[in-house]
Formats: structure tokens, sequence, C-alpha cells
């Protein structure tokens, strides 16, 4: 709407580097494609809404940092060992173990890529065993074990939910509740959190 209505110089070079993006897609030139991706850089940045985010979130990190340097300082805090730290990959595709693991919970966030949680290969302690998975864009997949009883949570902005029996159910800005198994009365139950902005989730027992 700005670049259409208050920019029609961004406009103007949004529609240059549109033309040049087919014309590189077309002709295959790859001069046409990354000049194209220019002029599409320059209209973007041109629009007032896109600084006005990028300050708002320059004003968030400094407010965070400022945070931190407020928090009270413990005397000693080096003479306590760190806790276990695991770094979240933003990119990229985690595929199901091939071999047999011991069990911990599973937490994971990620901007994009697929992921498979695989609980065949190893053995769910009794009690509740959470998996958690925050995913921008990809496809979840999760195997589980058929004695096993579960509870699922799936929340998308726009996705695909295939459940055992159930689906594929598209979904749109919902949140879906599932169970299977009985898990309140259970020994061992799995507990599964699932939330992305565009991605399917299949949960499947083998």
């Amino acid at each position: 709407m700005e670049l259409t209505i208050f920019n029609n110089g961004g406009a103007f070079c949004l529609l240059i580097g549109a033309g040049l993006l087919y014309l590189s897609f077309s002709k295959k030139v790859r001069f046409f494609k990354w000049t194209g991706i220019f002029f599409i850089a320059i209209a973007l940045f041109t629009m007032w809404s896109l600084r006005f985010f990028i300050v708002i979130i320059l004003l968030y990190m400094l407010y965070q940092y400022l945070q931190r340097e407020n928090q009270p300082k413990v005397v000693g805090l080096e003479l306590f060992e760190k806790l276990p730290a695991t770094k979240n990959e933003l990119i990229g595709t985690m595929p199901a173990p091939v071999e047999a693991y011991k069990w911990q919970d599973v937490q994971i966030q990620r901007l994009a890529g697929d992921i498979t949680i695989d609980t065949t290969q190893t053995i769910l302690p009794a009690g509740t065993s959470l998996i958690t998975i925050r995913q921008g864009i990809g496809k979840v997949q999760v195997y589980i074990p058929y004695e096993i009883p579960f509870r699922l949570q799936y929340t998308t902005l726009f996705g695909e939910l295939k459940c055992l029996h159930v689906g594929p159910q598209r979904i749109l800005n919902e949140s879906v509740s599932f169970s299977d198994g009985n898990p309140e009365d259970a020994k061992r139950t799995l507990v599964i959190h699932v939330a992305t902005w565009l991605g399917d989730l299949e949960v499947l027992r083998k």
C-alpha cells in the first residue's frame, strides 16, 4: 500500500526489479537477476514503514540490553558451574535418528527447515515426557510407539495437520488439541506442543 499510494518512486523501482527478475528467469541471465534484486531492495528501503520497523527492533534490543545491565550481580557467580546449553540452529533439516538414543525432553526453536522426531528409537521414562517445537517455516514429523498415549497441542498461522486417522486438515490461524490412548491414567505419557508460522504437522504411530 505504501509503495503504490504514498511512494511512487519506490513503486517504480519495484516494477523495474520485478521485470528484471522475470527476464532473468525467462532468458536465464544472471545480470538481470542481481540487478532486479538491487532495484527491489531500493524500493523496500525507501519505505517509511520498514524504517520504522527497524527502529523499533533497535529500541527493543537496547531495552533488553539495559534490562540485563540493571539486573543485580551475584558476587562469586563464576564459582558456580554453567548449565549445559544447546545452540538452536536457525535454518536446516533435522532428520530422524538412525540409532537408539537416551531420551531427553525435546525443545527446538528453528526459523526454517524440516524436523523429524522419532520416539520409537528410545525408551520413554515413567511419567510425562515433553516435546516442544517452535518453528517458522517447514514440516514437523513425530513418530510415536503404539503403546505410548499422548496429548498434542498444535498452533499455526497456516498449515496442515495429519494426526493418526485425523486429516489432512487445513489449519488457518487456529489451535488444535488432540489426545490418544487415555494419557491421564497411563504410566508413561508423551506431551507434544508444536507452534509454527507456515508449516505442516504429521503425527504417526509405528
